[in-house]
């Protein structure tokens, strides 16, 4: 057998030649992302530079807040809306209109005033509380026994450069034994926090079931309903349910069929649309009417005559091209219903002809009635076809409990999801609609493959900005390049937002809690192992400095709805816009805060000095919440969590110190363990109520008894009847609603709409006032529309 000589065979030139791709600059620079080489040349700055970053930042917070105090006495409606723009019993007390005067009550106010505006505002202001004290105890105890011990543990042989002198990076290993101190902090650090985490877990228990046992709750409909999922059609007979849940203490009170909604809900729609159209037509010929009595062009001015009036309404009629509605369409292969609007101006390739605005909105108010008459009287009559999901309400908050706990069907794939506290206006009818088939487990493991593809492959699109900024030339021509990759972190959550949907979440409750997850992973991996893990020490105190600054303008944001104003072509369009306050969303700002406490904790022991600015951010995030919810978001959040996510977001800080507890291996497991007795204690607790309660004995307190029926008149029995049944069942027909104006020429109108049609309308609670300059026409809201609920 011959011998082969190696030395004969050499491959490394050849090697070298195939794989040299990976050694060239261009890639190593397409890698290096605008994220990490920012990191990377940051490391170890000088302190002079440090100081001028904080300076900058700081002077532009301070614009920011001293133009807000300015704006917010000017602009009531937008800075301060529950003031004014809420039923007068749900209004807040309005601040005083000094300059800092707002500051000092916002503060003052106690935590449990956010008790009156849900679980989820009062535990997330709880949030933030406690992670400022666990920041100001543990920050300053470790900045004063670490910083002077990392300063003073360099050696000749070895030192670190710039601030990186005030963390463990400056520890030469001939002072090896000063991490002793270290371990010794960590230990506090993770003592600590253990012990406030059971302590929120308690106190979360506690509040949540005294919330929800509260007699209010408790005998609300929402807190005694079950929403159960794959009903086979032998047990969706009313009779059936009724004897199988005999079992269950009081039994069932209430049973909600889920029926075909999809032609109603089109036609409602369609019925909307139309009467938007008929107001706008009505506006924009009282616009016309005054623009040609008031001219002052040779044109023939209009008389003061009911008459003239009536001839003008008839000859200047307003035409348009009507929007193209298509469907809706049923798809069964994919079980989904496809309903598309077109606009109007489509027609025009089609060589069609305007038509009469008012003329059409009118006869397609009249079809869709038609139409919804019909489908209603279908569901009546039980003719339409039902949904594999039932609503079923029970006599005691017991037994819903009891029946949400319990195994329901010895069959698999029967009764085998149920969820309890549903609101009624956060139900996803279009998810509820549809069968939990293999289409929709298809559908729900895609979205999750498409969830992880992003949060891995996220790097690509922001390595090819960070490629492209770092040409000079396009970087002059398009400076912008440089921070475009900020926006790729809005347009992640608005694309997870929009693809939980598609994962059969049957209410927005479910997808908040389940974008939390999601959303917390991708800034875990982006935001936390990428920058952070990979990155200097410095860069992180860098970060934590830029982002106070973004908190004030975060109580602008109302402020772009003044450029809305025009837009408010009807009353109705203006008193929506002025009385649908904006509702914060759970899912995506728990998992922000959440990343910032994983920070702050991992680098408490490895550079102290960013607890400083950690609680900075807190303080201006308190401040800022404290006001926008007080102030600013609506108290009516239809998918409050009830608080769910506080578990969630409490273990969310596990990965921050995990990577704390890596640092000293020997505590890890016993962490470990601590985390999953703590988690299997409480977990119980955290989506389950107890059926005894020993507070109500030991109080001597009479149970309250379902027997009495608060309301038993036919108001209350119909509007029960149709709680959880889709909201286009409950359309009813709408009035028009006109501003008054100075010459009564909207009467005239409603008149005229009233011979056409039956119609009826209204001009009370809204009138017109006109401008001297090009007759500009503003409109003042006073009362509410008349067919308002």
């Amino acid at each position: 057998m011959l011998s082969i000589i190696l030395e004969q065979y050499d491959y490394k030139a050849l090697t070298k030649s195939y794989m040299d791709i990976f050694n060239s600059k261009k890639f190593a620079q397409f890698l290096n992302t605008t994220q990490t080489g920012y990191a990377h040349s940051s490391s170890g700055i000088e302190f002079s530079v440090f100081m001028k970053t904080i300076f900058t930042s700081l002077c532009f917070c301070t614009i920011q807040l001293t133009l807000f105090c300015l704006l917010r006495s000017v602009f009531n409606y937008l800075y301060q809306p529950r003031c004014f723009c809420v039923p007068i019993a749900e209004r807040m007390e309005v601040l005083p209109r000094g300059f800092f005067k707002w500051i000092v009550p916002t503060l003052k106010c106690s935590i449990n005033t956010y008790l009156s505006l849900g679980l989820d505002a009062y535990f997330f202001v709880r949030f933030i509380s406690v992670l400022l004290l666990f920041f100001l105890f543990v920050g300053t105890l470790n900045m004063i026994i670490l910083i002077p011990i990392n300063f003073t543990g360099s050696s000749t042989e070895y030192s670190a450069f710039g601030l990186d002198k005030l963390s463990l990076s400056n520890i030469a290993n001939t002072n090896v034994r000063r991490l002793n101190a270290h371990f010794i902090m960590g230990l506090v650090t993770i003592g600590f926090f253990h012990w406030l985490i059971v302590y929120e877990f308690q106190s979360y228990v506690t509040i949540r079931q005294s919330y929800l046992l509260s007699p209010s709750h408790k005998e609300s409909v929402m807190a005694k309903t079950l929403l159960i999922s794959n009903v086979p059609p032998y047990l969706q007979d009313h009779e059936v349910l009724r004897k199988i849940f005999e079992v269950v203490p009081g039994g069932i009170k209430d049973i909600w069929d889920i029926s075909d909604f999809e032609k109603i809900d089109h036609e409602v729609k369609k019925a909307h649309a139309a009467l938007y159209f008929l107001e706008r037509s009505q506006i924009l010929g009282l616009k016309k009417f005054y623009h040609h009595k008031n001219s002052c062009w040779c044109r023939a001015p209009i008389g003061n005559s009911v008459e003239e009036a009536r001839d003008f309404l008839v000859k200047h009629d307003v035409y348009f091209y009507p929007p193209i509605y298509f469907g809706p369409v049923k798809i069964p292969e994919i079980e989904r219903t496809l309903r598309l609007m077109f606009p109007g101006w489509l027609r025009v390739f089609a060589l069609q002809r305007r038509v009469s605005m008012a003329n059409w909105s009118l006869q397609t108010l009249y079809e869709c009635h038609n139409a919804i008459e019909e489908e209603k009287l279908k569901l009546a009559s039980g003719q339409l076809a039902k949904h594999n999901k039932i609503f079923i309400e029970f006599a005691t908050l017991e037994g819903a409990y009891i029946a949400h706990q319990c195994l329901l069907s010895q069959a698999q794939g029967h009764l085998d999801k149920t969820l309890i506290e549903v609101n009624p206006d956060d139900i996803i009818w279009r998810n509820v609609g549809r069968n939990d088939g293999i289409v929709c487990k298809f559908e729900k493991y895609l979205v999750t493959i498409i969830f992880i593809s992003i949060i891995i492959l996220y790097v690509i699109p922001v390595s090819l900005i960070g490629l492209v900024s770092q040409i000079p030339l396009l970087t002059q021509l398009m400076p912008f390049l440089k921070w475009v990759y900020h926006i790729l972190t809005e347009i992640v959550m608005i694309t997870f937002r929009f693809l939980t949907y598609f994962k059969g979440r049957t209410t927005g409750h479910e997808v908040e809690m389940d974008l939390q997850k999601w959303y917390f992973a991708f800034l875990f991996v982006q935001q936390f192992l990428v920058v952070t893990i990979l990155s200097s020490v410095t860069v992180i105190l860098k970060q934590i400095i830029d982002q106070p600054t973004s908190i004030p303008i975060l109580l602008a944001t109302n402020l772009p709805n003044t450029v809305y104003k025009h837009i408010d072509s009807t009353p109705r369009q203006k008193f929506n816009r002025i009385t649908n306050l904006p509702k914060i969303k759970w899912g995506t700002t728990f998992a922000v805060y959440s990343i910032y406490a994983c920070i702050g904790l991992s680098y408490s022991i490895i550079s102290p000095l960013i607890s400083i600015f950690i609680i900075f951010f807190l303080n201006l995030s308190i401040l800022y919440y404290k006001y926008a919810l007080k102030y600013v978001y609506s108290h009516i959040n239809e998918s409050e969590t009830m608080e769910g996510s506080t578990p969630l977001h409490c273990f969310t800080f596990t990965p921050g110190y995990t990577a704390l507890r890596w640092i000293m291996t020997g505590v890890l497991i016993l962490t470990i363990f601590a985390n999953t007795t703590i988690y299997n204690r409480y977990l119980p607790h955290f989506s389950n109520l107890p059926i005894l309660s020993d507070k109500a004995y030991k109080d001597g307190v009479k149970p309250l008894t379902p027997t009495d029926d608060p309301d038993s008149g036919n108001t209350y029995y119909l509007n029960h009847k149709l709680l959880y049944l889709n909201p286009a069942f409950k359309y009813e027909s709408p009035k028009v609603w006109l501003p008054r104006d100075p010459f009564g020429y909207s009467e005239i109108q409603l008149q005229e709409l009233q011979n056409k049609s039956q119609f009826q309308g209204q001009t009370n609670g809204a009138q017109v006032q006109f401008g001297k300059v090009l007759n500009s026409l503003k409109l003042i809201i006073s009362e509410a529309p008349p067919d308002y609920k």
